[in-house]
């Protein structure tokens, strides 16, 4: 489930004795999720911090004279590159446009665009020279507004506006919408701060995942279409004669759990200590499968992102590309369709920050001709470019 955010944005500044001073047009006493996420991760660094009011346009000038340490919520900016660094999203939007139907949509001519006050789609509108009709005060003013036909077009998070919309019954079949992006909101932390705070960001970012308060999840409707656009091609894949006899090869080696984890911790080892790769992950990236593997992923034109194949334990028998364990058998991805009655199991959203990807994964038990499970094999998905496919 996508979270809907408030548009607050909260300044990040350090006062003498040390403590992050975190500014919020949102009361600091109110329930706001955001309050409650921040909370949790300078508990979790044990970051003393206080709240102060700026708005964050504010905030940004600030960050780049240098004056305070950070801003949030931040969307990826690249005038801010030189100036901050973007932490892990502890947010993630869901970005549709909205149209109403007697309109040709939001790329046609003499489009009347509308937006909330200081919002990031209204930011980020005006940065691509979007000429703003209107600017109001919330989102069921904006739903109000194109439902008349007083605007054209607007950007919004999808389940926003659809929760909008409900709420002032309307019928779904009002307005056209089509996906445009995933938005990570996170903090901007000035490069100055992390040069004083070597190792700041890594422990911030990880107790982003560890307050997380609810998994970034595909809407139904994106599901349905991720799984119309590849789940055939995909099971097809996973009854192909070469991949079923490579399962079934490692399978007859019956492998005890306490060898597999030894083979994990070695793999594990040689990516720690900067190597590409360990020897059995140098010797499976050679295989016949693999590169099969790694065919099939090349002919989809970046739509696919990796691919594991796994024997009846987790382990993997083929990949595409080096992956971070060898052993994937205490993952979602293989315990969702292994001896399960589920046909396919579709993750949720992963954010790279290194890359600005959006991943998901599909998965797919692997079946011998009685219909035994005998593996999985699990299809990392570029999010983004599955959903903007025609």
């Amino acid at each position: 489930m996508f979270l809907a955010l408030s548009l607050s944005t909260l300044l990040l500044v350090s006062d003498v004795g040390g403590a992050v001073l975190l500014g919020t047009n949102v009361p600091a006493n109110s329930a706001n999720t955001s309050h409650q996420q921040i909370n949790c991760i300078m508990q979790q660094t044990q970051q003393p911090y206080k709240l102060l009011p700026m708005p964050w346009r504010r905030a940004k000038q600030e960050v780049k004279m240098g004056r305070i340490d950070g801003y949030f919520t931040a969307i990826p900016n690249d005038e801010m590159n030189d100036y901050a660094k973007l932490s892990a999203p502890l947010f993630l939007e869901n970005w549709y446009w909205f149209w109403h139907p007697r309109h040709s949509g939001p790329d046609s001519d003499k489009v009347r665009y509308g937006a909330i006050l200081g919002s990031h789609q209204a930011d980020w509108l005006t940065s691509q020279n979007y000429k703003l009709e209107v600017e109001v005060s919330d989102i069921a003013q904006l739903v109000q507004l194109l439902a008349i036909g007083r605007i054209d077009a607007v950007l919004a998070d999808l389940e926003e506006f659809t929760h909008t919309a409900n709420r002032l019954k309307m019928p779904a079949d009002q307005f056209e919408q089509r996906f445009f992006r995933y938005v990570p909101l996170g903090v901007y932390f000035s490069q100055l701060r992390l040069q004083q705070k070597p190792g700041f960001m890594h422990h911030f970012n990880a107790a982003v995942h560890l307050c997380a308060s609810a998994p970034f999840a595909l809407a139904q409707s994106e599901h349905q279409q991720i799984i119309a656009l590849l789940l055939a091609n995909i099971q097809q894949l996973a009854r192909d004669k070469t991949v079923l006899n490579a399962v079934q090869q490692q399978n007859r080696a019956e492998a005890t759990l306490a060898d597999i984890r030894q083979q994990d911790t070695l793999w594990q080892q040689a990516l720690l200590q900067g190597l590409n790769e360990s020897d059995l992950a140098h010797k499976m990236l050679e295989s016949r499968v693999s590169a099969q593997l790694r065919h099939w992923q090349d002919s989809h034109n970046s739509l696919i992102t990796e691919v594991i194949l796994m024997d009846n334990q987790g382990t993997n028998v083929a990949i595409s590309a080096i992956t971070t364990d060898y052993w994937q058998g205490d993952e979602t991805p293989f315990l969702s369709v292994f001896d399960q009655q589920n046909d396919y199991f579709i993750d949720v959203v992963e954010y790279d920050q290194s890359t600005r990807r959006f991943q998901v994964k599909l998965s797919v038990p692997v079946a011998d001709t009685q219909g035994r499970h005998i593996g999985a094999l699990s299809i990392g998905i570029d999010v983004e470019r599955a959903l903007s496919a025609n």
